[in-house]
């Protein structure tokens, strides 16, 4: 999977990194910690700004980098 660029639009990156890492049978465990290491931007500071006892958890990872790029509607 290559890493985001700045262009990437969020929403699409992540859905494609869920259909990337189901294709190629990636455990569910390192799905977190892989996102995490493709992010760039606020995206990867919302990353880093989760405590690394909840890192690992890849629904609060997806959820954090949302709400940050203010794609969630929690936001609203």
């Amino acid at each position: 999977m290559p890493k985001m660029t700045k262009d990437n639009d969020p929403e699409a990156y992540i859905e494609a990194f869920e259909r990337h890492a189901l294709m190629t049978s990636l455990p569910q465990e390192h799905w977190a910690s892989q996102l995490g290491a493709l992010v760039v931007g606020v995206a990867q500071a919302a990353y880093r700004a989760i405590p690394r006892e909840e890192a690992w958890d890849y629904k609060r990872v997806k959820q954090a980098i949302l709400y940050r790029l203010e794609l969630s509607p929690d936001y609203y």
